[in-house]
């Protein structure tokens, strides 16, 4: 009979990691694992651990700088010291918290030398930590991560593993045995456990090849668990798998491995849940917009009239990006003929990510998904922290006081690509903090980039996706223009840019990892076409609002003005399409934000990073409010209604 460890770095992300420990007690768990401490763990966290009466069965040791692509030092000789002095450290943690194992990562494949020359790198430096590690009474485990999962990490096979393992010869050096990781390396689960059972020191479960719940996918977790008492395996069997909900809801598939009372009833786990939203901050105005029907198991075409959500979808226009394209999209809007389908305040709190129910879609289709970037004074300043601090989130505050104490405010009034932009740029170059980020934002050319591939945005209520290797991101509020294909501005809306700072910061180069993940891009709740009501100028003057509330009480609110802008509106749709680029779809243009959040979350000097289950709230009188709650993008809905889904489902209602 397994002996079941809750993850607590990816089960129970309702709650704050102080209060996991509880949940995991209370659902029935003996005894729990954790990946990595994002810091020293907080007395509150061990002192709740020890109240639960849980064993800590493993936690991972210090991996060296996530952010900026390291994942284990073992084998890296320019990081042997960075090693040693991360491993004692963990030594000590791990009698702190009664923690008998850990796992210490290999590190990637490094090209500058070759394989034998990084493997004896590897063996050398755990020898040394294992007899280290037995100085302390713990055990230090490898594990092989596949390709798939972790492309470039030196150690991807089971064979590899066993021979480090064999060459290291220390009974305290031993193997983490992950059936996901075992499934995307070429199964035949059953032989290969049975082959190294004397050398597992661990055993890890998710679904293949989802991650989720591990009674769905490829591996039967009930033979599975009969092999392991088939070896003789007595440890614990750490659940490392990523909810596709709740935890709770999600774990009906262990209940006979739990220890819970027999009248057993789940704790109330705090959770985000989009708000309602009032009326004053409903949208008002000519709105278009899209929603799934559930009868036509696809998207129709909306608009609001007398708090009542129309459907206009019709042969003439089955697209929101046909209607933009039209000389007068207000009109067609106002006199479309149509079909009462909800209220909208009603729709605006629907489940969406259930295809049964009416719900909120990004208002655009067809279009591009196209984004400018260092627009806004503080946001500028923000982006060259990231270059300067190379994605290392400890070094931010210290950069930010040299930068802002050099440029100050002077950039805040700045045009562009003007005479005393010129000269600013000249005096950072002279005083060493020059960068590329400044070259878009003061420059002559705008930064402009493709946000998102077309349809892959997210609308009003849908979960919000952060990469989930990222440990340094924030919401990026901003407007987002509605563009015709002859570069006329017919509509704005609201758009939320995640922005993944410690990957971006690492490199440019990786912008398209940074930005264009699963969920990564929220658009919503409406296209608000312009008219005599709403015009470009009302547009120039446009204050948005910011608000985070987060399951562990943490409220942040920001807000920007559109006159802050350093480019106008008009410029940033002209550098992006013209005679130098065409979109016959038309697109949407994110115009940048002005909001920076630098506010400490939890360690002082860290400024802010997301935690999973934060509601963010972005609003602007008129436009309404786009609210996403935040999850990693592996467990969003995975995008699937791509463009030829849109043909066909088109094609069979006979709108084209």
């Amino acid at each position: 009979m397994p002996k079941l460890a809750a993850n607590l770095s990816t089960l129970f992300q309702e709650t704050s990691l102080e209060n996991r420990p509880a949940a995991a007690a209370a659902a029935g768990f003996l005894a729990v694992e954790i990946k990595f401490f994002e810091q020293y763990p907080s007395d509150v966290f061990i002192d709740n651990l020890a109240a639960s009466g849980l064993d800590l069965a493993l936690f991972n040791a210090n991996p060296g700088n996530l952010g900026a692509g390291e994942v284990g030092m073992a084998s890296l000789p320019e990081q042997r010291q960075r090693f040693e002095e991360g491993l004692i450290k963990d030594l000590a943690l791990a009698k702190r918290l009664g923690a008998p194992k850990m796992h210490v990562l290999c590190g990637m494949r490094d090209k500058d030398r070759s394989r034998d020359q990084q493997y004896e790198t590897a063996v050398a430096a755990y020898s040394w930590a294992a007899k280290t590690a037995a100085e302390h009474g713990v055990t230090l485990v490898v594990e092989p991560l596949a390709p798939a999962a972790m492309p470039g990490y030196f150690i991807h096979s089971l064979d590899q593993a066993v021979r480090l393992v064999e060459d290291v010869a220390s009974d305290n050096f031993k193997i983490l045995f992950d059936f996901f990781h075992m499934q995307f390396t070429g199964g035949d689960i059953s032989r290969r456990l049975n082959d190294v059972a004397d050398l597992i020191g661990h055993v890890q479960i998710a679904a293949t090849p989802s991650r989720n719940e591990p009674d769905q996918g490829e591996l039967n977790v009930d033979f599975i668990f009969n092999e392991l008492d088939n070896i003789g395996y007595s440890g614990w069997v750490g659940c490392e798998y990523n909810p596709k909900t709740t935890t709770l809801a999600g774990l009906s598939w262990a209940d006979k491995y739990l220890s819970r009372p027999k009248n057993f009833i789940p704790p109330a786990i705090k959770t985000n849940e989009q708000s309602s939203v009032k009326a004053e901050n409903l949208p008002t105005g000519s709105l278009l917009g899209r929603v799934w029907d559930p009868k036509a198991q696809g998207p129709c075409i909306v608009t609001v009239r007398d708090g009542m959500v129309f459907d206009i979808t019709s042969k003439m226009s089955p697209l929101t990006s046909d209607i933009c394209k039209m000389e007068n999209p207000v009109e067609f809007v106002k006199n479309a003929s149509g079909q009462p389908i909800g209220e909208l305040s009603e729709i605006l709190q629907a489940d969406t990510e259930n295809p049964q129910i009416l719900h909120m879609l990004a208002p655009c289709d067809l279009q591009a998904i196209k984004a400018c970037g260092v627009t806004f004074a503080a946001s500028m300043v923000e982006r060259v922290i990231e270059e300067q601090a190379a994605g290392d989130i400890k070094k931010a505050k210290a950069i930010r006081q040299r930068v802002q104490a050099i440029v100050g405010d002077s950039l805040r009034d700045l045009r562009a690509g003007s005479k005393e932009a010129q000269r600013v740029k000249q005096a950072l170059i002279e005083e060493g903090i020059w960068s590329q980020y400044l070259e878009v934002g003061i420059g002559p050319d705008a930064e402009v980039f493709s946000k998102a591939q077309v349809l892959s945005s997210v609308g009003h209520g849908a979960k919000i996706g952060l990469h989930p290797s990222s440990s340094w991101n924030n919401p990026e509020p901003e407007l987002v223009l509605a563009v015709s294909p002859a570069g006329k501005i017919v509509g704005v809306s609201l758009g939320n840019d995640v922005n993944l700072r410690d990957i971006e910061g690492r490199s440019a180069l990786l912008l398209s990892k940074a930005k264009d993940n699963n969920a990564s891009c929220a658009i919503g709740p409406f296209i608000r076409l312009l008219d005599d009501e709403f015009t470009l100028e009302h547009l120039r003057q446009a204050q948005l609002s910011l608000t985070i509330k987060g399951l562990d009480d943490y409220l942040l609110e920001g807000s920007s003005s559109m006159n802050e802008i350093s480019r106008d509106v008009k410029d940033l749709v002209a550098q992006t399409i013209g005679t130098h680029h065409q979109y016959p779809d038309g697109l949407m243009l994110f115009l940048g934000t002005g909001f920076a959040p630098t506010k400490d979350r939890d360690v002082p000097g860290e400024g802010f990073t997301h935690k999973m289950g934060d509601l963010v709230t972005v609003s602007s009188a008129g436009l309404g409010e786009l609210q996403n709650i935040v999850d990693l993008s592996t467990n969003c809905p995975p995008w699937t209604f791509g463009v030829r889904e849109l043909m066909g489902n088109l094609a069979r209602r006979d709108l084209i």
